[in-house]
């Protein structure tokens, strides 16, 4: 997937990104289901940003070939939390100021997550096929702002879902995944790719309690959402 930063557009008119305000009504206000606060207001959010996004989470799935399910679900782990423009106006300059004053090229700046659905900057350029060093201070600054496009954002998870199904499964059809490759690509967007597969897999079957079971748990919750999310999706 090699792109050019300038072709990117920021919709400014969209879907309202998630907030400080947000963010105040999910985190401190206690979860209410009658006035929408709390937990109760996360995931009212994240239901309206799934089938406001749905058709463009299909098309992007069918576009990078992988299933729609394993793009859903992290879309759904995803969206909400902290404030989207704070990482990209505070988290990275701060970051990009801590790099500079160590001596390390975009070592911790690389590493600020963005977007909706949020992907971390290093990882976004990797797949866009950008030399991760080469980018410059401005440069991240304009990935940030891309990756608040709710199109562009989700275009590249779903090719950096597909490069990290082929880590694992070098040749295969990604379009058709078992449930056990679904929790492992899952598992790889959240934890990367540092782990062993091997550790991943046994994680599944581990015994429940046992600490290795968080090394797929990410990864198991898009599965256990599987007939909520493709009702959503219209696709039951």
């Amino acid at each position: 997937m090699n792109e050019s930063l300038l072709f990117c557009r920021v919709n400014e008119y969209g879907f309202p990104h998630w907030d400080g305000f947000d963010a105040f009504r999910w985190y401190i206000i206690p979860t209410s289901w009658k006035y929408m606060t709390g937990d109760a207001y996360l995931w009212i959010y994240k239901s309206a940003w799934f089938i406001y996004h749905k058709n463009m989470i299909k098309q992007y799935a069918k576009e990078a070939q992988i299933p729609v399910l394993l793009l859903a679900g992290v879309a759904v782990s995803e969206v909400g939390g902290m404030p989207e423009r704070f990482k990209g106006f505070g988290v990275l300059q701060a970051k990009q100021v801590i790099d500079e004053l160590l001596n390390k090229k975009n070592k911790h700046s690389n590493t600020t997550s963005v977007g909706s659905i949020a992907i971390q900057l290093g990882v976004a350029a990797q797949t866009l096929g950008i030399d991760l060093k080469a980018l410059d201070r401005f440069q991240q600054f304009r990935l940030a702002q891309c990756l608040l496009d709710n199109s562009f954002n989700i275009r590249v998870v779903a090719f950096h879902l597909r490069d990290l199904i082929l880590y694992d499964n070098p040749g295969i059809n990604t379009a058709t995944l078992t449930d056990e490759q679904i929790i492992l690509a899952g598992s790889r967007y959240n934890r990367g790719v540092q782990r062993s597969a091997t550790d991943i897999i046994n994680s599944i079957h581990a015994p429940v309690g046992s600490p290795t079971r968080e090394y797929s748990e990410y990864g198991r919750h898009i599965i256990q959402k599987k007939q909520t999310i493709m009702e959503m999706l219209g696709s039951l």
